[in-house]
Formats: structure tokens, sequence, C-alpha cells
């Protein structure tokens, strides 16, 4: 115990600056009370004040030393006692000028001595709920934050507990079923296997399917100036691994937008919609509009049926993907402040996506 308070009023004794402050106007304040021997009333009355001011100055002092632990929080402390300082002198300077009382050298210095402590403290306290706001705004916004990410956190687990529980409790429910067939001996048991095996793999790329939505919703999205084509050609060649596509249109894209590495994952998903439920051809078109990029996607596909086709889990009647291109696609969008949209269900389908441009002013 005693070594710790050794080094809080050792270590850190730049934290006691205006409590040292106000010992030493006290001490001066007193020794001349003792030079002057002979003090009338007035004076004394002087006296008392600068007492006063001087120990409420040394309890301020020690109350910011025990709250205020940042040397830079007690520059601004410091900072806010010099501009009180000059304030006050300011003010006892002016009625000086104004209210020329003063009789003797030892007023002179009282009258000094009271200003500068009182000067002193007035700062003190300023800067000390200067630093007290400053911290209880920082607390606050570290609370919002800490609430987002808690959000965002459920958000996510909520958004993999929907999936899982259709996904893969429909593949187990399709497992079993079939189990029991080849149980019972209504179900050859290479046709029965097989379909078990589907399913298996089924699963395991639901499971991959849950890794990607894992890192669509912890990446610490930090949008700069990106090349649109760049996300458009690197989505192009992930999608084009899961059959054929043919994309149009890139060579004319000229276009920056605000975004990072992760747009390219959006644009995958809309383009492997177009080699699962289309041909595989097609066209990308891009205008801009005063603030915003927008990029129309369209395919050769049946259209969309579903009313809210960007809900996980959402497939068309005839379709045999697993409901969640589209989902994936829009969260992506979403984290660039941006949105997708169906222009037409109907054949062909368009995909609109507005993407924010960047402009001078954010490059600056």
């Amino acid at each position: 115990m005693a070594d710790q308070l050794r080094s809080l009023l050792v270590g850190d004794w730049w934290r006691y600056t205006i409590s040292l402050l106000g010992t030493l106007m006290l001490a001066v304040g007193v020794a001349a009370v003792f030079l002057d021997g002979e003090l009338t009333d007035e004076e004394l009355l002087q006296a008392a004040g600068l007492v006063g001011i001087c120990l409420v100055l040394i309890a301020v002092g020690a109350r910011i030393a025990l709250t205020i632990r940042e040397f830079n929080e007690m520059g601004r402390v410091l900072g806010w006692m010099s501009l009180g300082i000059l304030v006050v002198s300011a003010m006892g300077a002016w009625a000086a000028v104004i209210l020329p009382t003063i009789d003797s050298m030892f007023e002179s210095a009282f009258i000094f001595l009271t200003v500068l402590a009182a000067g002193t403290l007035f700062g003190s306290v300023i800067g000390y709920y200067d630093v007290l706001v400053r911290e209880l705004i920082t607390k606050a916004s570290r609370e919002q934050a800490r609430r987002e990410f808690l959000d965002e956190q459920q958000e996510t687990l909520s958004s993999l507990n929907g999936i899982l529980r259709h996904q893969i409790l429909n593949d187990l429910s399709a497992i079993t079923g079939r189990a029991e067939l080849m149980e019972a001996g209504k179900v050859e048991t290479d046709d029965g296997t097989e379909t078990i095996l589907e399913h298996c793999e089924h699963m395991e790329q639901v499971v991959d399917r849950v890794e990607t939505l894992v890192d669509i919703q912890t990446h610490a999205a930090d949008p700069a100036a990106y090349e649109l084509v760049t996300a458009l050609r690197d989505g192009r060649d992930v999608a084009a691994a899961t059959g054929e596509l043919a994309v149009s249109g890139l060579d004319a894209v000229e276009t920056t937008i605000r975004a990072d590495e992760l747009l390219h994952l959006a644009f995958a998903e809309l383009f492997e919609n177009s080699t699962i439920h289309g041909d595989g051809d097609v066209s990308v078109t891009v205008t801009e509009t005063a603030d915003t990029a927008r990029i129309e996607i369209h395919d050769g596909g049946p259209g969309i049926e579903a009313d809210r086709p960007f809900d996980p889990n959402t497939r068309g009647y005839h379709s045999n993907g697993d409901g969640l291109g589209l989902y994936f696609a829009s969260l992506i969008v979403d984290r660039y402040d941006g949105t997708v949209d169906i222009s037409r269900a109907t054949d062909p389908t368009t995909v609109l996506v507005e993407l924010p441009l960047e402009t001078r002013d954010q490059e600056e």
C-alpha cells in the first residue's frame, strides 16, 4: 500500500501541478503577512480571501490529480488554467484602472496573488469539467459502438440460425426419410445411397456458404476509391468456376466508386445466378448520376417469382439454388450504403445495383 501511495505521489507528480501552485501562492501570502507585521482590517480581509481561494485551489487540484490519469488530459486542464489566469488578470487590470484604490505594496501583492489564484481556480475548474465531458462523450460513443456491434452479431446469429435450420434440417429430413425407406426395403440400396450422398454434399455446400456469410458479416468495411471494373471482373472470375459464363460490357466501365475488395463477392453471387438459372450470357451496363453509379446486370433467366427475393432461403418454385445468392449480394452492397433491386421479374431478368461514387472531395 505504501509503495502504491509513493508511486502515486512521486511517480506522477505532474498531476499535482495545480495543488502545488495553490500551495506556493498560499505560502507566499502567509509569508507576506508575517513580513508586514501589522495588518489593517481591510488587509486581514484580503488575506483571508486569498487563503480561502488557495485552499479551494489545493482541494480542486487534488481532485483533478486523483481523477485525471493521462498527461494529455492534464495538459488540457493546464491550458484552461492559463486561459483563466489571463481572463481574470485582464479583468483585474481593468478594475485597477477604473478604480485605483491601492495604497501600499502589500495590498498590491495581495491583490496580485488573489487575482492569480482566482484565475487559476477558474481555469482549472473549467478544464476539469471539459475533460470530464469529453470522457463522457467518448464513453457514450464506445457504448453506442458496442451496441451496434452486438446488434450486428445478433443479426449474424439470427441469419445463421435461420439458414442452418432451413437448409440443414431439410437435408437431414430427406436423409432420415430415405434411410427409413431403405430399412423397410421399399427403396433399393443403390438408389437410397445416392440420394443420401447428394444431401450430404449439399450440407457441405451449406457449411461453405455459412462461412461466406460469416466473412461478410465480420468484414470491417473501409470504403475508399475502388475501380468498379475490378470488382466486376473479379466477381466474374469467381462465378465462372461454377458454370459457363460470358459477361459483356466490362471494357466500357471506367467508373470509380467507394467500396473495397469485398464488393466482388456481390457481383459473383449475381453472376452465379445467371449460370444456375439462365444461360450464362450476361451483359453489364453502367451509368452515372450525380453521386451514384447505376449497374444494370441483364441475363436470359426466367425471372424471379418470389415477392421478397433478397430474404435468406428464398427460392423460386422451379429453382434448384440455395436461396442465398441475392441475400448475400444485398448484405455486401448495403455495407457501402448501396442498394440492390430487381427491375423486372420476367424474362429477361435485370438486377439493378446502385453504389456511391468516389467524389473529388472524398479523395482530398
